[in-house]
């Protein structure tokens, strides 16, 4: 039976590839809502291409635009090198549409109602989503662990300080999740860098797919594959930080968790670093990948083509 999920995205490049891939694999996951945040682009262009990655790719789900700033509202500088203004590098959706807002016509918070569903949660961006949700209803949130894309432990995140983007996005939202006994499972950059993806592979995954969005994020992929030249010193490649995030909901069995106590920064020249501390667990962390399987089976799922027909040099 397919994993129901809600998708929480403030859709970049990497999460229009998760999208994407999720959308893609109705075998495995079915889709039931997204709400959007601000992060690498505005919420309501964060929402626009996430309605428009999962329409392309044939699925229906809502997506619901949610918190526009983070909880100590600070002016937070997007992640333009990599994913340009409109959050694909100029391959962004049209916002025409009009979109909810998260928590208008429900009478309870979209997420709490997710967590009371028994919807599994996949956080791509700051937690500022989450936090408010857990402020209006912590009860809905017992019992529920999200998987969520934060951390850099042992290497060096591009935020301001070493930190990752997200977690310095909204600190104050990521240390709110910590204490509220979510145990959120936390897959940070230590894991997700481990993968890459080739412009030779997505070019070969475009061309056998053929399909527009297959074509749309190959565009996106350029500037991408540029900024991770610069930042990490890949030649002609990439880490698909969210997409990798999001298989480990297909395939858990190629990830490795365990149990630690977070703490994370909310002021200083450190903001947003997280760092293990002594005490009981309040969350997983994941510590290993079988990244070579991530890779394939993320570009199989992603272009709906047979592994032999994407081949990476």
């Amino acid at each position: 039976m397919p994993l129901r999920l809600h998708i929480d995205t403030d859709c970049g490049v990497d999460d229009a590839l998760a999208l994407a891939m999720l959308a893609r694999s109705p075998d495995a996951v079915e889709i039931v809502s997204v709400s959007a945040v601000f992060g690498n682009t505005y919420v309501d262009q964060a929402a626009a291409n996430a309605r428009g990655v999962l329409r392309l790719a044939g699925c229906g789900a809502e997506v619901y635009i949610g918190a526009g700033a983070g909880l100590a509202r600070r002016r937070v500088e997007r992640m333009r090198p990599a994913h340009g203004v409109d959050g694909l590098n100029g391959a962004g959706f049209s916002q025409r549409w009009k979109l909810p807002e998260m928590d208008r016509g429900h009478g309870v918070s979209l997420l709490a109602y997710c967590a009371r569903r028994k919807l599994a949660g996949l956080f791509l961006g700051p937690l500022t989503n989450l936090a408010q949700g857990l402020l209006e209803d912590p009860g809905a949130f017992r019992g529920w662990r999200p998987t969520v894309m934060a951390g850099a432990f042992a290497v060096r995140g591009m935020a301001a300080g070493g930190a990752d983007f997200n977690s310095w996005s909204d600190a104050e939202a990521l240390a709110r999740v910590l204490e509220a006994g979510v145990l959120p499972r936390v897959v940070p950059l230590d894991v997700t860098s481990r993968v890459t993806l080739t412009a030779q592979g997505m070019a070969a995954g475009a061309s056998a797919c053929g399909t527009p969005l297959s074509a749309r994020l190959n565009r996106a992929m350029g500037p991408y594959m540029a900024f991770h030249q610069r930042a990490w010193g890949l030649e002609s490649g990439c880490h698909p930080h969210d997409a990798v995030v999001a298989v480990s909901l297909i395939a858990p069995e190629l990830y490795g968790f365990e149990p630690a106590r977070l703490r994370v920064a909310t002021d200083g020249e450190h903001l947003g670093r997280i760092e293990r501390v002594e005490g009981e667990p309040n969350a997983e962390v994941c510590v290993g990948v079988d990244a070579e399987a991530v890779q394939g089976l993320l570009l199989e799922r992603l272009f709906c083509a047979p592994r032999a027909a994407l081949r990476q040099a």
